[in-house]
């Protein structure tokens, strides 16, 4: 039996590397292909595997989620589609987003024929790998200091609305 163990949190579980000393964990952790391992217990417990549901952007609970299966979920969109389309990226940010992951929570058909390529929008979102996109800096400050500004404003105006409906009426 060994004298300690390590253990490494990961997307699809934990692993435990034993080890009496720091060169035989040295050598437990070299000889560990931690991508066949990835590869092999997510195919075999794919149907089993419990992900973590990503959270919000503190701050930004009360405007959008995600759902288990990664998607974005908005709780409140912006009224033009544009700025539809950047708050979702602005959700899904620093990593990019498929059309299909900006399409579904807005209901914009054809959003890369009609936003993502359009160049009125280029300042504010571009291609950031294939078939992905992500906002460019000046895009971010449009979605965090006037859309989200507003979403926010929205949110808390119908929160007090609802306080006002539950508290009594004083006489």
């Amino acid at each position: 039996m060994t004298k300690y163990e390590a253990r490494v949190k990961t997307d699809f579980g934990e692993i435990v590397v034993n080890f009496d000393s720091i060169e035989d964990l040295k050598t437990n952790i070299d000889s560990l292909d931690v991508g066949a391992v990835s590869d092999v217990v997510s195919k075999k417990f794919e149907a089993i595997l419990q992900k973590e549901v990503r959270q919000p952007k503190p701050g930004f609970e009360s405007i959008y989620r995600f759902t288990p299966s990664g998607m974005v979920e908005p709780i409140i969109l912006p009224d033009s589609k544009a700025e539809k389309v950047a708050f979702v990226l602005f959700a899904y940010h620093p990593e990019g987003a498929t059309s299909e992951q900006i399409s579904l929570p807005t209901g914009i058909k054809d959003v890369a024929s009609l936003y993502l390529a359009h160049a009125s929008y280029k300042k504010f979102w571009t291609k950031v790998q294939e078939g992905k996109y992500g906002l460019t800096s000046e895009g971010f400050d449009w979605v965090n200091k006037k859309i989200v500004q507003k979403l926010k404003a929205t949110v808390h105006k119908a929160e007090m609305k609802s306080m006002e409906k539950t508290e009594p009426k004083s006489k």
